[in-house]
């Protein structure tokens, strides 16, 4: 079947233009795959082929793509709360603003020949939240009143965290991260079972934050301005990746290994004192594992295993201020920096400036595919990963509420003919929560045991459109 070349490019500069739309994951903030062929399996793709989108999962499988184009997109709902019992004003609980965002997918392969294999692919990650900075009724009056110290009468405080600070509230607290990355790929036979790949990967990163200026006034940066309430910055950088698919026992069981290296991303200049390393935000490395196997003609069982090296990028990684009730009464909450020496590189921004506190995420993926009959294919999967975030890191991850472990999915494909394919998915990620204790405990106190709650969960509904040529 043929199609026009001008749709073809018209449409994928239409996808371009909407990729920036990208605004939460699953799996940390990386999406759990990319295509609702993936995604109704699990996210799984190192070793079972994805059609048009295989670069975005391990390049050496596009030699199993023919040549063909996707494009899908879906529709993505991440509600998310926060809860945090600090200060003297006490209590704080918010859901994040818009719960609702689309996600586009993108990925084409061109079959130069029966060993060789180009293609490409747009993928993204991100998250986003945004609260209202709102204080209950009672509060205000006391504000208002001028009876709390520490308070400027006529004006209620920040009640995102809190900290005890007369400094006027905005509207509301939050921070958005889009990133996006392009990677053009080749995929080579050098043996009948034995392919190898590899891809540029082209990258680059928007980022704003508004309503953080609690902690700025607090003194947890080392110059003013350059922190939040900026607008939106870019960044752009680059990496690779390496891939291998084997096939094996008459090509029913196929391996597959995918290395995706650090991407190297120029800095958030304007916000260069709020991310550690004076605004360093490098896109982790990642590599992942892969077995496909084919139970019947029908069946395909695909499991993956991957790994994200949160904990290698210091402005994910680095420990938020610390919680501990020792270190609060002491009035220390650089973690990074032994009491009593000097705070400059602990400090938002610096060398050793505070974070996250993400650890290392190891996510193993299960999917099923069933060719029901010519027409139609059945498919379900499960997604589980650990959430990167300690119970004693809640504080600043009240930005960044990655909680999500379990996700179930399923969906189908259906062959309008040999050449147009419409693939469907549906994820539902459950809800999780995380407890733990932050620096500003009740009436400023330290904290014993748990004052604040981080919680999401997720849905999604997607679909991909494939065509051959």
């Amino acid at each position: 079947m043929r199609f026009s070349k001008q749709i073809t490019l018209l449409a994928t500069f239409a996808i371009v233009l909407t990729i920036p739309a990208i605004s939460n994951a699953t799996n940390g903030y990386f999406l759990i795959g990319f295509g609702a062929k993936s995604r109704s399996m699990g996210g799984t793709g190192v070793a079972n082929n994805t059609g048009g989108m295989a670069a975005a999962f391990n390049p050496a499988t596009m030699i199993e793509s023919g040549t063909r184009f996707d494009l899908g997109a879906e529709l993505f709902m991440p509600p998310r709360a926060v809860t945090h019992q600090s200060g003297v004003l006490g209590y704080t609980d918010e859901e994040s603003n818009q719960n609702i965002f689309m996600i586009p997918s993108m990925g084409g392969t061109y079959q130069w020949n029966d060993k060789m294999a180009l293609g490409f692919a747009f993928i993204g990650a991100g998250l986003k939240t945004e609260y209202n900075q709102t204080v209950n009724s009672d509060s205000c009056k006391a504000v208002n009143a001028g009876t709390i110290p520490g308070y400027n009468a006529g004006a209620c405080p920040p009640t995102f965290y809190d900290p005890n600070i007369s400094v006027t509230p905005s509207t509301e607290a939050g921070v958005e991260l889009l990133q996006m990355q392009f990677v053009p790929s080749i995929a080579y036979k050098v043996h009948k079972n034995h392919t190898f790949g590899a891809s540029l990967v082209l990258a680059a990163q928007f980022f704003r934050a508004e309503g953080l200026g609690a902690f700025e006034d607090l003194g947890f940066t080392s110059s003013p301005g350059d922190f939040t309430d900026m607008g939106w910055e870019h960044a752009y950088g680059g990496g690779y990746r390496l891939g291998w698919l084997g096939n094996f026992m008459d090509e029913r069981l196929k391996l597959g290994v995918n290395y995706s290296s650090r991407v190297w991303m120029s800095k958030f200049q304007r916000y260069q004192n709020l991310f550690a390393e004076q605004g360093d935000f490098d896109i982790p490395e990642n590599y992942a594992v892969g077995v496909a196997f084919d139970v019947t003609p029908a069946w395909t069982v695909a499991f993956d295993v991957q790994v994200i090296k949160y904990g290698d990028v210091a402005s994910i990684a680095n420990p938020g201020p610390a919680a501990d009730p020792a270190s609060v009464a002491a009035g220390w909450l650089f973690d990074l920096c032994p009491q009593g020496t000097d705070t400059t590189q602990c400090l938002l921004g610096g060398s050793k400036g505070l974070g996250f506190g993400w650890t290392d995420m190891t996510i193993y993926k299960i999917g099923v595919d069933w060719a029901l009959n010519e027409k139609i294919n059945l498919r379900a999967g499960w997604n589980y990963g650990k959430a990167p975030i300690p119970e004693d890191q809640v504080l600043f991850n009240m930005l960044a509420p990655a909680t999500i472990e379990h996700a179930l999915t399923f969906g189908g494909g259906y062959f309008f003919t040999d050449d147009v394919t419409l693939d469907a998915n549906v994820m539902i990620a459950f809800n999780n929560t995380i407890k733990g204790p932050t620096a500003f405990g009740p009436g400023g106190a330290a904290v014993q045991g748990s004052n604040a709650s981080i919680s999401m969960g997720q849905y999604s509904l997607g679909a991909t459109l494939g065509i051959k040529f």
